[in-house]
């Protein structure tokens, strides 16, 4: 149980909001029954995506929305787990994306020119998408990061 994304984010908050630190008082303040917080935070229970944004609020855990649905929603699992990193390390790997479009930029121009992807683009197209799935990603850490530090909603 201690390994629970959920309850180490309670936890987590508690410090600062001491009536979250057990689930009997914590229930009152993110809506969520004592036993129905107590089957997710043990691993007995998937919750609800409602239950995830309320936990997620009242946490100041953004990073909750992003593991429940890369980890445990059907239709989102298998997208990467973002995970909260320092604004540098965001930064850094953010800059070398944007670096990296540059040449993506060169790519995509003389694969679309004739509005389709022959064969032999077929290798440079896969290495667009992976530059792209690398930018998207900082984003989201971006995001994320601005989330949790209260510079987004």
């Amino acid at each position: 149980m201690a390994d629970n994304v959920y309850r180490n984010a309670r936890k987590k908050a508690a410090k600062n909001q001491p009536l979250l630190n057990n689930c009997e008082t914590a229930q009152d303040i993110v809506f969520i029954e004592r036993t129905k917080l107590l089957a997710i935070e043990s691993g007995d229970k998937v919750p609800e995506p409602d239950d995830v944004v309320s936990m997620s609020k009242v946490y100041n855990a953004p990073e909750l929305c992003n593991y429940y649905c890369s980890s445990q929603c059907p239709i989102g699992k298998g997208e990467p787990v973002l995970l909260y990193e320092d604004l540098n390390e965001i930064s850094v790997r953010l800059m070398t994306a944007m670096h990296m479009l540059q040449n993506v930029n060169d790519i995509i121009y003389r694969i679309l020119e004739d509005g389709k992807i022959d064969d032999d683009e077929k290798q440079d197209f896969a290495k667009v998408i992976k530059v792209l799935k690398k930018m998207s990603y900082s984003v989201d850490s971006l995001e994320l990061w601005a989330k949790k530090n209260g510079l987004a909603e």
